[in-house]
């Protein structure tokens, strides 16, 4: 194990605290409020101890109740605390990832999230939910969610315009092509002439034959 290598449960712990500093809450407000949550009341020294566990020799190992307990009575979604702490570049053990990765393992990399997307679709969820304005609002940028929930809207729309004008576009597909067609063979002196003295075409001079209208007798 390398020598700076950081716990995931660090990462908890630095954003158990984070949480209760930003409700305002002393470590044994923090306590009573997670007593219904975990069946016991812990004693404002082990709130203290997961606190210090961030940058402490003495670790604290959470289990995903208590995950869910600490979303629950802080009301935060439980990715919050996973989040990676401001400037923290170490590594995370037994991975070859740093900490700042853990956004990408967090809410996902753009090629490990269509199983999660057909995971939701199997929930019932279609639309961007409050959640991923959330992560908008963290990351800056639109979420995965809204973005292919945008680009699935747009692919339709062009698909139904396309079933509908399908017969249009082909007749104007063919008419640029005869247009062109006549153009080669007449070019474009003679497309001219065509044009603007259509009556005196067969007598331009240097005009090429196939520019000349065929069994046209002159007056």
């Amino acid at each position: 194990m390398r020598q700076a290598d950081a716990d995931l449960n660090q990462i908890v712990a630095y954003n158990f605290k984070a949480a209760r500093e930003l409700r305002g809450w002393t470590q044994e407000e923090a306590a009573i409020r997670l007593e219904p949550l975990l069946g016991q009341r812990l004693p404002q020294a082990s709130i203290s101890a997961i606190e210090r566990a961030y940058e402490g020799d003495r670790h604290r190992e959470f289990d995903a109740h208590e995950l869910l307990a600490f979303a629950e009575a802080f009301s935060l979604p439980m990715i919050w605390f996973l989040l990676p702490p401001p400037g923290d570049d170490r590594w995370l053990r037994s991975t070859e990832r740093r900490v700042s990765d853990l956004y990408g393992l967090v809410f996902g990399r753009p090629e490990t999230l269509p199983p999660v997307y057909d995971r939701l679709r199997q929930l019932g969820i279609e639309e961007p939910t409050e959640a991923d304005v959330a992560v908008e609002q963290i990351l800056g940028t639109t979420s995965d969610a809204r973005q292919r929930s945008f680009t699935e809207r747009r692919t339709e729309v062009l698909m139904a315009l396309l079933d509908r004008e399908a017969s249009n576009l082909d007749r104007a597909a063919d008419e640029l092509g005869a247009f062109f067609d006549h153009l080669r063979r007449v070019g474009v002196r003679g497309f001219v002439a065509e044009n603007i003295h259509p009556n005196s075409i067969g007598d331009q001079p240097g005009l090429p034959p196939e520019a000349r209208p065929a069994n046209r007798s002159k007056p």
